[in-house]
């Protein structure tokens, strides 16, 4: 199979084998470390220990963990080199085994009339992650006037059906 992260080649086989290993790192501490990778990509530096012992907390050997950190600095920098985009990486990253990036849902809306009406959404992060992490999720508010929603609305729904008409 052909990805756009590997620049329109078969994933290496390294990276096949390093998946499972990497999809039992918790999200949060996936995101740390792809923090650093992108550290040491714009700056040139890279905190190896704190790597280490993040993963190493999650039980994994210090082989395994090395070669966690190989792989998200392959991913990382391939998809910057291949100017992949956001919603193209997450369908590639789901191909080759690892879980489904988190995304927001509508947890509840409502349109707040005063001096000017509004349309105030709540949006909730949907990780899979443990429940303690799920009552810590941060909720978003985005709060805009009737008719800036109407067109969002409308553009989200043509979005929609041309997604489907791909299906």
């Amino acid at each position: 199979m052909k990805f756009h992260l590997c620049g329109g080649l078969d994933a290496p086989d390294w990276i096949l084998a390093n998946i499972v290993t990497l999809s039992t790192i918790p999200s949060t501490r996936v995101k740390v470390l792809v923090e650093y990778i992108i550290h040491r990509i714009a700056e040139g530096t890279f905190d190896y220990d704190s790597a280490l012992k993040i993963t190493t907390d999650a039980s994994l050997g210090v082989s395994d963990a090395k070669a966690c950190i190989a792989a998200l600095h392959f991913m990382v920098s391939n998809a910057a080199k291949f100017d992949v985009e956001d919603s193209t990486l997450s369908r590639e990253l789901q191909q080759l085994g690892l879980p489904k990036v988190p995304s927001l849902e509508v947890k509840a809306w409502q349109i707040q009339s005063g001096d000017t009406r509004h349309v105030v959404m709540r949006l909730k992060s949907t990780a899979d992650d443990t429940e303690q992490e799920k009552d810590e999720a941060e909720d978003f508010v985005v709060s805009m006037t009737v008719e800036k929603f109407r067109v969002l609305h409308h553009e989200l729904k043509a979005a929609r059906a041309l997604m489907d008409a791909y299906n």
